[in-house]
C-alpha cells in the first residue's frame, strides 16, 4: 500500500528551512575552503538537499543514519530533526560549523572534520571518507536494533560509485540474509568521481556500471528496489515513509536509488571534464529549493518564503562566525580520546587476582612441561593430579565464549562456519546448540562486511566476537578494522566506544603456504585504537578472552593454529578475568631476558632448561598483549640480566621483535637511565625469514624462529 504523506504549511516551510541552511552552509564551505579558512578536503552537497531533507524528515529520534563523505547535507538535517526550537537548531549548526574549522567546540572536537562528521548521541552514527565504508557499519547498527527488538530503522546513505565496491555487495546480502531494519538509499548523482554511473553527456567518456540503474541491483539480493526522484523533497519523503513502514513491519532491507545531481564537481581541484555544461544547466532547471517553493506556492506567501530563508541564511553566518571564534582543540590532549581507559583500581585488581590463581595454576603448567615429550606441553590428563581442570587451548577459548554469551546477552559470535559447524579448530564447539543461531551467527564468506558489522553493532551496545578463520585473511577486512573500528572513538571525540573482538589465527607448522600461514599482529600494533592480543597458554587464554570482550577498545585476539590441539594446561573453572597490558614472567632468571609470545613461548621455555644445563639462568617473558605492550616488566628484566633475546613468530623488517626492543631500551627508569643503558651487549632479535612462507616442510622449519635458533642467540649475547 503506498504511504500518502499530509504536509501543512509549517511543516513545508521547515523542509524549505533546512534545504535552504544546507545550501548556504556548503556554499560557505566552499568559500571558507577556497579562501584558506578551512583545511583539508571538503565535498560540496550543493543541489541533493532534497535527498537528505525529505529522507531524513521521515525518519523518527529512534531511528540512526550513517553518512559519506558528501556528508554535510546529512548531518544539517538530523541535526534539525533533533532540535526541538530554534535555540538548539543554532547550537547544531554551530557545532557543525566548528567541526569544519576543526575546533573543540565541534561535534567530534575537530577530530573528525567534513570527512568524518558524527553525532552519535542524536543518531548520527557518523560519515566516513572511504567510500562504500559506512554500508556495513548501517548493517551492524541495524542488526543491534534487531538484536534488542526496538524498531529502529538505520537509514544508509551512500552514493552511485559505492555500489561498485564489496562493501556493498557484502553488506546488502548480508542484510538480506538476516532481514535486517536497514533502509539503503544511493544518491545517483550520476558520477562517482568523473566516472559516470551509466549515462553520459561526454561519449568519449567510461561508464561504472553496465546496469542502467541502482535500482535493479537490489534483485539479485532479493529485497526490493525503487528508483525515485531526489530533486524532489515531497517525493523523497514520501518514498522514504514508505520503505521506513515495510521495514518496520518486518518486510526486510529496501534499496532505494534517489536520482540527482551536485552542482558543484567532486572536490575543489576537479575541472569537471566529464560533464557538458548544458548538463550542468538541464539538471539546475529541475532545482529541488525552486520546485518547493513552487510547490508552496498555494500555500505561502512569497515574503513568508524569502523570510525563512533569510532566517537560514543569518544561521549559517551566525555559526561560522560561532565556529570562527571557537579555541582549538589543545595539543596536550592530542591522545586523549584514541583508547577507552580501563580505572587503574579494577586493572590493580584484575592484577591481584591473577597472583592468587597464579599460586595455584604455575607449578601444573611447570609440571606438565616437565612431563611433555616435545616443547608443546601436552601430556594425558590422568598422569598429573590438578585442582584445576586440565584443558587444551581450543577448549579454554570455548569456555571463556560460553562463560562470557551467559553473563552477558550482548555477546555473540560471528564468522565463516562458527555455528553449526563449531568453527575450523572447534573453538566454537556446541555455542550453537546452547544459544541458538543468532548468537552463534554463520556467515558468508565475507570478511570486509562482517568486519565492519561486528563495529556497527558495537558501536550501538553490542559486543560482537568476529572470527576470521585465517588471520590472512584480516587483508580484506583491514578498511573496516583499521578505519571505523580502530579510528571512530577519536574521531568522533570520544563519543562512541567500539567493543568488539576480532578472533583469528595464524602461525606456521602444517605446510599450507603463504596464504594460510601468516602473522598480522605488526600490522595490527601499527594501528593506533587497536588492542593487539596473543596469549600462548590455556589460562591466559581464557582469562585474555574474557577480558578482550568485556574492553570497551577494539581487540585483535590472535591464535596459533597449532596451540589449539597442542598445548594443555590448568584453567580454573572460576570466571576469571586476566589484565591486558601486563605481562607475565614465565620463569625467572639472572643471566639472559627471553621474550617470547604465542607459540614460540613454548620454543623458548625449552631453550631455556637447554641453557640451563650450560650454566645459563635465563628469565622468559611472555608480553601476552603486543599492545598496549608491558615494556617496564622486560626493561625491569633486563636491568637485572643485561642481555635481550626477542622471539617473534613474524617478519623481521618493521616486526614485532623490532618493536620490543625498540620499547624497552626506550623504557625510562626512575634514576633517569633506560633500559638501553642495561644493556651489556646489542640484543638479538630471533624471527621469520624475509620470504613468503614455504609449504615444503624442511624450508617452512628453515623459515621459522626453532629451539637452536633461540639458544644459539642466547649463548652468543651470554658470552658476548
Amino acid at each position: 500500500m503506498k504511504t500518502q504523506i499530509a504536509l501543512d504549511k509549517t511543516s513545508l516551510l521547515n523542509d524549505l528551512r533546512t534545504m535552504r541552511e544546507i545550501r548556504a552552509f556548503d556554499e560557505k564551505v566552499y568559500e571558507l575552503v577556497r579562501g584558506g579558512k578551512i583545511k583539508g578536503a571538503a565535498h560540496i552537497y550543493v543541489g541533493q538537499e532534497a535527498v537528505a531533507t525529505g529522507a531524513i524528515g521521515a525518519l523518527t529520534k529512534k531511528d540512526y543514519i550513517t553518512s559519506t563523505h558528501r556528508g554535510h547535507g546529512h548531518c544539517g538535517a538530523i541535526g534539525n530533526l533533533w532540535s526541538a526550537n530554534d535555540e538548539e537548531r543554532q547550537e547544531h549548526w554551530n557545532r557543525m560549523a566548528a567541526e569544519l574549522l576543526g575546533r573543540e567546540t565541534g561535534y567530534c572536537k575537530g577530530r573528525g572534520g567534513s570527512m568524518h562528521i558524527a553525532d552519535v548521541e542524536r543518531g548520527n552514527l557518523g560519515a566516513t571518507g572511504i567510500v562504500g565504508g559506512n554500508i556495513p557499519i548501517a548493517v551492524g547498527a541495524a542488526l543491534a536494533e534487531d538484536f534488542r527488538g526496538s524498531g529502529a530503522v538505520v537509514l544508509c546513505f551512500f552514493g552511485d560509485g559505492a555500489v561498485a565496491n564489496g562493501a556493498f555487495h557484502e553488506s546488502v546480502n548480508f542484510a538480506a540474509i538476516h532481514r535486517l531494519p536497514v533502509l539503503f538509499l544511493c544518491e545517483n548523482n550520476l558520477y562517482a568521481m568523473g566516472l559516470p554511473y551509466f549515462d553520459r553527456s561526454v561519449p568519449e567518456a567510461p561508464i561504472g556500471s553496465p546496469v542502467p540503474t541502482v535500482a535493479e541491483r537490489a534483485a539479485a539480493y532479493g529485497i526490493p528496489g525503487r528508483r525515485i526522484d531526489g530533486m524532489d523533497v515531497l517525493a523523497v519523503r514520501e518514498a522514504t515513509k514508505q520503505a521506513l513502514d515495510e521495514i518496520r513491519s518486518g518486510s526486510g532491507p529496501i534499496l532505494l536509488e534517489a536520482l540527482c545531481y551536485r552542482y558543484f564537481g567532486h572536490s575543489m581541484s576537479d575541472q569537471q571534464f566529464y560533464r557538458t555544461k548544458e548538463e550542468v544547466a538541464e539538471w539546475k532547471g529541475k532545482d529541488c529549493i525552486a520546485r518547493l517553493r513552487g510547490a508552496l506556492a498555494n500555500t505561502a506567501s512569497e515574503e513568508e518564503m524569502n523570510s525563512v530563508e533569510a532566517q537560514a541564511q543569518a544561521a549559517i553566518e551566525a555559526a561560522f562566525d560561532f565556529a570562527e571564534a571557537s579555541p582549538f582543540p589543545s595539543v596536550a590532549e592530542i591522545e586523549r580520546y584514541v583508547y577507552a581507559p580501563t580505572p587503574e583500581e579494577e586493572q590493580a585488581k584484575l592484577i591481584q587476582n591473577e597472583a592468587r590463581l597464579k599460586a595455584s595454576v604455575r607449578p601444573i603448567e611447570e609440571a606438565i612441561a616437565r612431563l611433555s615429550p616435545t616443547p608443546m606441553p601436552k601430556i594425558k590428563k590422568e598422569q598429573i593430579d590438578s585442582p584445576h581442570p586440565i584443558k587444551l587451548y581450543t577448549e579454554a577459548l570455548n569456555e571463556a565464549l560460553r562463560e562470557e554469551m551467559a553473563r552477558d546477552e550482548s555477546v555473540f559470535v560471528m564468522g565463516e562456519d562458527i555455528g553449526l559447524y563449531g568453527g575450523a579448530y572447534a573453538a566454537t564447539k556446541g555455542l550453537f546448540q546452547e544459544f541458538g543461531a543468532r548468537r552463534a551467527m554463520d556467515t558468508p564468506i565475507s570478511e570486509l562486511a562482517i568486519a565492519g558489522i561486528g563495529a556497527g553493532a558495537a558501536m550501538r551496545g553490542m559486543r560482537p566476537v568476529v572470527e576470521f578463520q585465517y588471520v590472512d585473511f584480516v587483508t580484506l577486512a583491514s578498511d573496516q578494522i583499521v578505519h571505523n573500528a580502530a579510528y571512530n572513538r577519536f574521531m568522533f571525540g570520544g563519543k562512541t566506544s567500539v567493543p568488539v573482538v576480532y578472533r583469528s589465527q595464524g602461525g606456521v607448522g602444517r605446510c599450507i603456504a603463504a596464504h594460510h600461514s601468516g602473522t598480522m599482529e605488526a600490522w595490527m600494533m601499527h594501528i593506533p585504537g587497536l588492542y593487539v592480543v596473543m596469549p600462548a597458554t590455556p589460562f591466559d587464554a581464557k582469562g585474555l578472552l574474557k577480558a578482550a570482550i568485556r574492553s570497551e577498545n577494539p581487540v585483535v585476539f590472535l591464535e596459533h593454529k597449532l596451540l589449539y590441539s597442542g598445548a594443555m594446561g590448568p584453567v580454573p573453572s572460576e570466571d576469571y578475568v586476566l589484565p591486558i597490558g601486563v605481562a607475565d614472567v614465565k620463569r625467572e632468571g639472572k643471566d639472559v631476558t627471553l621474550v617470547a609470545y604465542s607459540r614460540q613461548l613454548y620454543f623458548a621455555l625449552a631453550a631455556a632448561r637447554q641453557l640451563a644445563e650450560q650454566g645459563i639462568d635465563c628469565e622468559v617473558i611472555d608480553p601476552r598483549s603486543l599492545k598496549p605492550l608491558d615494556a617496564a616488566c622486560i626493561a625491569n628484566s633486563v636491568r637485572k640480566t643485561g642481555r635481550l633475546v626477542v622471539v617473534s613468530e613474524g617478519f623481521p623488517m618493521c616486526g614485532v621483535a623490532m618493536e620490543i626492543a625498540r620499547q624497552t631500551m626506550e623504557h625510562a627508569f626512575e634514576n633517569g637511565r633506560t633500559g638501553f643503558d642495561y644493556l651489556d651487549v646489542k640484543p638479538e632479535l630471533i624471527t621469520e625469514l624475509d620470504t613468503p612462507v614455504p609449504m615444503s616442510e624442511p624450508l617452512e622449519d628453515a623459515f621459522a624462529p626453532s629451539v637452536e635458533r633461540i639458544v644459539q642467540a642466547a649463548l652468543k649475547v651470554a658470552r658476548g
